[in-house]
């Protein structure tokens, strides 16, 4: 069996506004501590291109696949890393979460925002030549309740056609903007083929410590392929600042 350390990050998005929890005052502390936990693949959630680049430089070692949801594939983009070291990249896509997914910056309409959504998927072959694994990462509408189900839905229908292309044990990662009980996290928690790892998670989005009551919508599912070793958050640096306004999810997994 092939060991796996999978993280699902949304990092916040620079935006100005956060003051001393801008990205520019905490990427260094953040890139830090991914560096050090030495993941095999992070699933990113809002990494702009600038962001990107930025972390690059920070985590030598890792590679970023994935491109934007604008309509030109730049701006923020559901990235995924992968330890160079470790593993090979084998078939990657960036879908646009949408009816025409063959649109750049298309989306489903309705209560959706105006922002375009994306998921990334990538399958990985280990350099030792163990079980290779797909890692799919997503980040859904943060206000389209009837829009996060299609696009779940979307994401789960493209599982079953890339299964059928070539089978291989496959985690999801990402910030679902939904809670457990909500029918997106539960279509995917009741499916014959994945079960919430993070289940026991019970909060992930604290909004840099400010929200009184924190709130879990980011989550790691895996198919059935796999053995949970252990799962847990990270919040801070070790020098106390936050290293996001949500926690880091780490799962170590086995296939």
């Amino acid at each position: 069996m092939t060991r796996y350390k999978i993280i699902t990050c949304n990092v916040r998005g620079a935006f100005g506004v956060d003051g001393e929890n801008e990205f520019e005052l905490r990427k260094e502390a953040l890139a830090r501590k991914l560096t050090e936990l030495s993941p095999d693949v992070i699933g990113f959630q809002e990494v702009s291109h600038k962001m990107r680049m930025e972390l690059i430089a920070l985590m030598p070692g890792y590679a970023f696949l994935g491109a934007g949801r604008e309509k030109n594939r730049l701006g923020e983009s559901s990235a995924i890393a992968y330890r160079q070291d470790r593993l090979m990249p084998e078939r990657l896509s960036s879908d646009i979460l949408s009816p025409t997914p063959y649109i750049p910056g298309s989306t489903y309409g309705g209560d959706q925002s105006n922002c375009p959504r994306i998921f990334s998927s990538c399958d990985f072959m280990p350099i030792d030549g163990d079980t290779p694994i797909r890692v799919m990462n997503i980040h859904t509408d943060h206000m389209g309740k009837d829009a996060r189900v299609l696009e779940v839905k979307q994401l789960y229908n493209s599982y079953l056609e890339r299964q059928k292309l070539r089978p291989m044990p496959t985690v999801l990662t990402g910030d679902f903007n939904a809670r457990p009980n909500d029918p997106e996290i539960k279509f995917l928690a009741d499916s014959e083929f994945f079960r919430d790892v993070t289940r026991d998670i019970p909060e992930s989005f604290h909004g840099f410590g400010k929200i009184e009551n924190p709130y879990k919508i980011d989550y790691i599912f895996v198919s059935n392929e796999f053995n949970v070793i252990s799962v847990g958050p990270y919040r801070n640096a070790d020098d106390g600042r936050f290293l996001s306004d949500h926690d880091i999810i780490e799962a170590i997994l086995e296939a």
